[in-house]
């Protein structure tokens, strides 16, 4: 194992530790107004299937493609971005601004395999998927694109949002 990698290992275990309480919260406001709640909370009884395909329709309309974020409520870094986008209304902003967010639910008791299937495998949390308003998943990305410095980076995420925004 690299030595980031083993460092970036127990750097989230110690954060867990820290910070279990915080990260069994449940998020009952958006970060910006008007979201469905399908883009700001991670919930293992929601049927990301239909969630989908509000999202692709939500996002034909306002010429974005859709982020599929998949994590949960015990992903330390998913914990990070949501924390970040509460505190920072503007980064929050350009976030909800690119793209139609859905966030899909993973974890023991609901892992989402059929509806995972359609997608690339990957390993780490959050994964995302940009997909265009046609279904096409035009990328797959992890989260250590948005992180410097052990945070979410507000410069990176902007970076992210342009270069996945339609043409």
């Amino acid at each position: 194992m690299p030595v980031f990698a083993f460092l970036r290992m127990i750097l989230l275990l110690v954060v867990v530790f820290a910070t279990s309480g915080a990260l069994a919260a449940v998020r009952f406001e958006p970060p910006v107004a008007g979201l469905p709640d399908y883009s700001f909370r991670y919930d293992a009884a929601r049927d990301p299937s239909a969630d989908l395909d509000a999202a692709r329709a939500a996002a034909a309309q306002k010429h974005r493609r859709v982020l599929v974020m998949v994590g949960g409520d015990w992903c330390v870094w998913c914990f990070f971005l949501d924390r970040q986008l509460d505190q920072d209304r503007a980064m929050a902003a350009v976030f909800y601004g690119g793209f139609e967010v859905l966030r899909v639910y993973y974890n023991d008791d609901n892992k989402n395999r059929a509806f995972l299937a359609r997608f690339p495998d990957f390993t780490m949390f959050p994964h995302f998927f940009v997909v265009d308003p046609d279904g096409r998943v035009a990328g797959s990305v992890v989260a250590d694109v948005l992180i410097r410095d052990a945070k979410y980076d507000p410069e990176l995420l902007a970076r992210f949002v342009e270069q996945w925004r339609l043409p």
